[in-house]
């Protein structure tokens, strides 16, 4: 293959746009004898990628039994669940009329709760803001410290 042809190829295979023929064109021209100079950087990563294509996983040694439990637990355990589901809708009591009070419906007066004054809707205003960005600012910070967290468990 050329030169030319083959840095193309290598510009679009690690750009990830090759194709598997191309990919395959690469793999036996760096397999071969006549690589040139400038790139026999790439030949070990090809011959890595053949080299780990070789390996097998080893065959396992024992099969692991799923545990289970005995029939008869299981049957017992079912019938117990059954008797209280039972038991719970024979003798659910039914609530008389006179346990729940009845509350009158009393209309709410908004007007009280909204603000009028400008300084006040200024003041709260702020508040709200203030508040928002200290949870803002927090944020990061937290998922950075988790993210150590993480990555310390990992390594």
């Amino acid at each position: 293959m050329k030169h030319q042809r083959i840095t193309e190829l290598l510009d679009r295979y690690f750009a990830g746009e090759t194709t598997l023929e191309e990919e395959r064109a690469l793999k036996k021209y760096f397999r071969g004898s006549h690589v040139a100079e400038d790139l026999k950087v790439y030949a070990p990563l090809f011959a890595y990628w053949d080299r780990e294509a070789s390996i097998a996983a080893p065959a396992r040694v024992g099969t692991l039994r799923p545990r289970r439990l005995p029939r008869l637990l299981l049957t017992l355990a079912a019938a117990l669940l059954l008797l209280l589901v039972a038991r719970g809708l024979v003798l659910k009591p039914s609530p008389t009329p006179t346990a729940f009070p009845v509350a009158e419906a009393a209309p709410v007066d908004w007007s009280r709760h909204e603000i009028t004054d400008e300084k006040e809707a200024l003041l709260f205003l702020r508040t709200v803001l203030k508040s928002t960005s200290r949870q803002l600012t927090q944020g990061p910070a937290i998922t950075l410290r988790e993210l150590r967290e993480a990555d310390q468990i990992i390594h």
